[in-house]
């Protein structure tokens, strides 16, 4: 208590000294400035509103004026106790529930950071220096959580941050150092491509690309479209009626023929990147990179128009016209080698059957195997012939 009063022995209160009155003026001053401080650095908790705050100030006007105390009967404005026990259940209320909001924000923000530090233990895969850096600092962030030091923790999170930064700029340099590794393989892989045709695989009679160099020019080609995205396609080209060129002019008459249509072809298409094989007999492939739908139009005319202009000088020095049939197909995604050949061949054989002398282009649908040897030509699904 702050004074205690004193009575005579007659049982009449003896009246408090001065100093007494000073003593409990300033006592009471002191606990409605307390209350009024508590007021004004107050915060609110989980699910409290501002009002419930200013309870502070009510408490502080109650000992001070003996205004209505936040738990008076309603309705009254001056009171002729201060209601102490009150305010002391208050504040001891207040302190514990203050208490248990700040222990659970610091479990939560521990929780929060472990969670962190976990996630970065487990991200940080590289062996950079900078990557040992960040572990050993998530380490000892997690140490300054377990400290409970809120000083030790703010440090050790601006290495932490520090660090991070660090590791992403490593693993961002790394990333552009491995992408241009890679780039370099692919144009490398890109120049073995083009070096095909000086690699010897070339066919001794018409001397563009063999069946061999064909194959591996096809795959090489798709591996690099499936990296860099872009499009492939393949025409296969057949001499028009060449059995009976054969038989009307023998072999030397019929090979003057498919030496003069391989060089019109590797003409028509002059790309280094560009591909013509010899793929078996009177057929040849075409292996054409970085052309797509808008290209295959453009170049499958233009290898007609070039056959149809070509005048082959026999060994009895006649000449003679002749024509091909084409097939296109552009490379879908994911499609192999040998499915890209078999939708080319289809697209072929329809132009065969719509009448020779013209080219038909694949529909963008995977091939069915399964029935390969009888769905070729225009039995093909929506193959369409181009004269």
């Amino acid at each position: 208590m702050f004074w205690r009063r004193k009575e005579s022995s007659t049982g009449i209160p003896a009246r408090a000294s001065l100093d007494d009155d000073v003593e409990l003026n300033a006592a009471l001053d002191a606990v409605g400035e307390i209350l009024r401080a508590r007021a004004r650095h107050a915060f609110p908790l989980d699910g409290e509103s501002a009002p419930e705050v200013e309870v502070y100030e009510q408490w502080a006007k109650h000992i001070l004026v003996r205004s209505a105390a936040p738990t008076s009967p309603a309705g009254e404005a001056i009171v002729e106790h201060r209601d102490w026990r009150g305010l002391v259940d208050f504040v001891a209320k207040r302190a514990r529930r203050e208490n248990e909001y700040v222990s659970n924000s610091m479990r939560d923000m521990r929780n929060a950071i472990f969670a962190l530090v976990d996630s970065i233990s487990k991200t940080s895969g590289t062996q950079g220096k900078n990557d040992a850096l960040l572990r050993r600092r998530v380490s000892a962030l997690g140490a300054a959580v377990e400290s409970g030091s809120v000083e030790l923790l703010k440090r050790e999170a601006a290495l932490v941050a520090d660090a991070v930064n660090k590791a992403i700029e490593e693993a961002r340099r790394t990333a552009e150092q491995q992408n241009a590794d890679l780039k370099a393989r692919l144009e490398s892989l890109g120049e073995q491509l083009e070096q095909t045709r000086r690699e010897g695989d070339t066919d001794g009679l018409t001397r563009v690309a063999n069946r061999r160099a064909f194959d591996l020019a096809l795959e090489r080609a798709l591996t690099i479209a499936s990296v860099v995205k872009r499009p492939v396609t393949l025409i296969m080209v057949d001499v028009d009626r060449f059995k009976s060129i054969n038989d009307q002019h023998g072999h030397p008459g019929g090979d003057a023929v498919l030496k003069a249509i391989a060089d019109t072809l590797a003409r028509s298409f002059p790309r280094r990147s560009d591909l013509v094989a010899r793929y078996g007999g009177e057929e040849f492939a075409i292996v054409l990179p970085d052309s797509g739908d808008a290209e295959v139009t453009v170049l499958a005319d233009r290898l007609l128009h070039a056959i149809r202009a070509l005048r082959v000088r026999l060994p009895s020095e006649r000449t003679l016209a002749v024509t091909v049939s084409a097939g296109a197909a552009i490379a879908l995604p994911n499609e192999t080698a040998s499915e890209l050949v078999v939708r080319a061949d289809r697209a072929l054989y329809a132009s065969k059957r719509a009448g020779r002398n013209r080219w038909c282009v694949a529909p963008a649908i995977a091939p069915d195997v399964s029935g390969a040897a009888g769905a070729s030509g225009s039995d093909a699904p929506g193959v369409s012939a181009v004269a």
